[in-house]
């Protein structure tokens, strides 16, 4: 029992030497730590080796104010573009004691190995400074440049080509979080002021979706029906241009969907981009377009509704024309089907198309149009006399057009019967020629 006991004294004896030697060590070293620098330290790129702590708080102040006083914080959000925000617009400095202050502490016995190193050692210790700047400026500041780094999404894009519908995917934006990116810039000057600040970090960046997306075009899948003019007259072309231009890329939503609208108007469409319109031959040419284009995608009749010409016209046959004005005539058709539809025009070249699309569970399994004339008049002949042309002769100066009524017909139903008047026909006589019926 004395031999256990003597061992237990003599651990104790050597335990208590170890602390006090320790303790003596750490005496040591905040002695040294509260003198000079030691070697290799840096603040930055700033040697403060060998220094006075007072002496290597001023350089360090010095050092920044100088850098401060020409650069710049520099930002990115995208990695091409730099966005800078001067240092000294936003009162920046650095407190210099403040810096070194890791130097003179030690943070309880897990310490003593880093000042061991930084007093003792080859090691190099690079401080990171202390930067305080005012910041209501720095959010000011943020403010200002949010409206360059900002970037608008762009919206799902869904186009007919061809015969054929294309979707481009849309492509979402970015806004300056200012609280976010004031903190992921606070965080970076504490470690290094003049490195390029990566905004995609620390959540400064929130994404700006598009208001339409291609899950919005997720029922527009297929062409349902199309139909093509060919424009006679040129004069027509800029009328023709504009009503093309108004009704293309139009949704109709779903059947009975009450968020949004499940109709159209033509006259609507067209006085919504341009109150003054004045309607002319050309509008009624892409508005018959679209109703032929209706018959073809299985609209049905009782959808539709659209009031013919009182003549027939020269750009589609009889029975398919849809005349519209701003005040009585126009083109309506309602969507009939539990999905979306989409109204596409293109205008190339002297050729003007209009396509239906939707989905491909509503595109008819057939669908033909036709029409049948059931009956003709021939148009009355006005002639007149004259007498410059030589006895018996004749010149036809207006041939007229019969008037004709026309059924339509979409596989075996009737769609409609239309009538159309006659055009009268002129012709000029010589003298003392017998013309049958003469009319003056």
């Amino acid at each position: 029992m004395k031999k256990t006991g003597s061992k237990v004294l003599i651990f104790l004896l050597i335990l208590v030497q170890s602390l006090l030697a320790m303790a003596v060590g750490v005496a040591v070293l905040f002695s040294a730590s509260g003198r000079d620098v030691p070697v290799n330290v840096y603040a930055g790129d700033l040697d403060i080796g060998g220094k006075g702590y007072e002496e290597a708080a001023r350089a360090i102040e010095a050092d920044y104010e100088a850098r401060f006083a020409t650069q710049h914080i520099r930002l990115t959000a995208d990695g091409d573009q730099i966005y800078e925000i001067p240092f000294t617009s936003i009162d920046a400095t650095v407190d210099g004691m403040a810096t070194i202050e890791p130097l003179m502490s030690m943070d309880g016995i897990k310490d003593i190995p880093r000042l061991i190193r930084t007093h003792f050692g080859n090691h190099t210790t690079v401080l990171a400074p202390v930067v305080k700047f005012n910041e209501s400026k720095l959010r000011m500041k943020l403010i200002e440049l949010s409206e360059s780094i900002r970037k608008e999404p762009v919206n799902a894009r869904i186009c007919y080509k061809d015969g054929l519908i294309e979707k481009e995917p849309d492509d979402p934006g970015v806004s300056l979080n200012v609280n976010n990116a004031a903190e992921l810039i606070r965080r970076q000057l504490s470690a290094d002021p003049f490195a390029v600040i990566d905004l995609r970090a620390g959540k400064a960046l929130d994404t700006v979706y598009a208001d339409v997306t291609m899950k919005d075009f997720d029922t527009i899948q297929v062409v349902l029906g199309e139909f093509s003019t060919s424009i006679k007259d040129p004069a027509l072309n800029g009328s023709i241009e504009s009503a093309v231009e108004r009704i293309n890329g139009i949704m109709l939503a779903p059947r009975g969907d009450a968020a949004g609208s499940s109709e159209f108007s033509f006259v609507e469409t067209i006085l919504s981009g341009n109150p003054d319109a004045a309607f002319d031959e050309g509008f009624c040419q892409v508005a018959s377009t679209m109703y032929a284009a209706l018959l073809k995608a299985g609209i049905p009749a009782e959808n539709i509704t659209r009031l013919p010409h009182k003549l027939t016209v020269d750009y589609i046959e009889p029975g398919l024309d849809a005349m519209v004005a701003a005040d009585a005539y126009d083109l309506r058709f309602s969507n009939p089907f539990s999905n979306t539809l989409a109204i596409y025009a293109v205008k190339k070249g002297t050729v003007v198309t209009v396509a239906i699309a939707g989905n491909r569970d509503d595109r008819p399994d057939r669908s033909v149009v036709s029409t049948q004339t059931v009956n003709r008049s021939s148009p009355p002949v006005y002639y007149v006399e004259n007498r410059d042309l030589a006895p018996g002769e004749q010149v036809v100066l207006d041939p007229g057009r019969e008037g004709v009524t026309v059924r339509v017909y979409r596989n075996d139903d009737l769609i409609s019967t239309d009538t159309y008047e006659a055009v009268s026909s002129i012709i000029q006589i010589g003298p003392q020629t017998e013309p049958g019926i003469k009319n003056k």
